[in-house]
């Protein structure tokens, strides 16, 4: 049978377009009667989230969408990967410790490349939501921000990311 999937788009104050929208999900239901979401993330890829029941929790506008705007989305998601992928396909990855001391459970995590127009770029790791355009360096540049980078390797990232991943599945309420 072939799976049937729901999408919808996720706006945000920062994203409030429908057509534009900060996530789009899509939701399914397998043979066994269990639900499935999935969001399509900067990975170019549907992995699981629980993006879609927080939103729908008010934590965010959930709009229903057809596939096509699901696809619509997909190919700008792709575009904007490709204009921001690092050249050589790799990151420089920090630990941001300001209140907190230990690299392996720092105040953020943040990675940076040069992207193909030659500019310096950079994204810090928002648990749930993936990799984010940010503007942290120039924050502690500028003293809006105190703290410091320390650098770090990918496998550190994993941890990482995977440790506040899991916290915040914890902390989550089970989606029936």
């Amino acid at each position: 049978m072939e799976r049937q999937y729901e999408y919808f788009a996720i706006v945000t104050e920062t994203w409030p377009r429908v057509e534009d929208p900060r996530h789009v999900c899509r939701r399914w239901v397998d043979d066994r009667g269990q639900t499935h979401d999935e969001a399509f993330t900067t990975k170019l890829v549907w992995e699981p989230t629980t993006a879609l029941s927080q939103a729908e929790s008010g934590t965010g506008g959930v709009h229903r969408i057809d596939a096509a705007a699901a696809t619509r989305f997909e190919h700008r998601q792709r575009e904007r990967m490709t204009y921001l992928a690092p050249l050589d396909g790799q990151y420089s990855y920090f630990a941001w410790l300001d209140y907190r001391t230990e690299v392996d459970d720092p105040d953020g995590v943040l990675r940076t490349w040069k992207g193909p127009r030659g500019f310096e770029l950079e994204e810090r790791y928002v648990t749930g939501s993936g990799w984010e355009r940010s503007h942290l360096l120039e924050d502690l540049e500028r003293g809006r921000k105190d703290g410091e980078l320390v650098p770090i390797d990918q496998d550190v990232v994993e941890r990482i990311v995977q440790r506040r991943e899991q916290r915040r599945a914890e902390r989550s309420p089970e989606v029936p």
